[in-house]
C-alpha cells in the first residue's frame, strides 16, 4: 500500500454536505431564496396580487412570472444541495401568502386578484421555483460529485446484503 510523504499537504475535499448540517442550509437557503424573491418583485415593482387590466401584464410582469421564480429555485437548489427542488417550492408560496394577506390599501383602478386566480399564479411560481431548484442540484452536483468516486448520494442507503438461502423479505 502506497503511503503519502509527510512532506505533501493533502487540503480537504468541499463536498456539498460538508460545509452544514442539512437543517442549516434549509434555512439558509429558505432565507435567501425569499430574501432573492421578494427582492426581484420589488426591483421589477411588480405586485403578482394585483390585477390591473390588460395593460398590467408587461414585461416586468413576464420577468416576475417565469425568470424570477427559477432565479429564486437556482439559489436555493445551489445552496441546500440534493433535495433543492423540494424546498424550492416555499419561499414563492410563503412570501406570495404573505404579500397577498397584507395587501391593505390598493391603487386606484386595482383590484385584489380573486383567490381562485392567484392560487394558480402561486402553483406556477412554485413549479417554476422547483424547476430553478432542480438546475441547482445539477450545479451542485456538477462541483461536487462528477468528479468524485467515493461520492453517495444525499438520499442513498446501501442496502443490506441478501442471505442467498433466504429470500427477500425473510430474515
Amino acid at each position: 500500500m502506497q503511503q503519502r510523504s509527510p512532506s505533501k499537504k493533502t487540503k480537504p475535499r468541499l463536498t456539498a454536505d460538508s460545509w452544514a448540517p442539512y437543517w442549516v442550509r434549509g434555512l439558509l437557503a429558505l432565507g435567501l431564496g425569499m430574501a432573492a424573491y421578494k427582492g426581484g418583485l420589488a426591483l421589477l415593482d411588480v405586485h403578482l396580487e394585483w390585477y390591473r387590466g390588460m395593460h398590467g401584464f408587461g414585461l416586468d410582469w413576464v420577468l416576475a412570472m417565469s425568470v424570477l421564480p427559477v432565479a429564486t429555485g437556482i439559489v436555493v437548489g445551489v445552496i441546500y444541495g440534493f433535495g433543492g427542488k423540494y424546498l424550492a417550492h416555499f419561499p414563492p408560496a410563503l412570501i406570495m401568502s404573505w404579500s397577498y394577506l397584507h395587501t391593505q390599501a390598493l391603487p386606484e383602478g386595482v383590484h385584489l386578484l380573486p383567490w381562485a386566480i392567484w392560487i394558480m399564479f402561486v402553483i406556477l411560481q412554485m413549479e417554476f421555483c422547483a424547476v430553478g431548484g432542480f438546475i441547482g442540484e445539477l450545479l451542485t452536483r456538477r462541483f461536487f460529485s462528477w468528479d468524485n468516486p467515493n461520492f453517495r448520494r444525499a438520499d442513498s442507503v446501501p442496502l443490506p446484503d441478501q442471505d442467498e438461502g433466504n429470500p427477500p423479505g425473510h430474515s
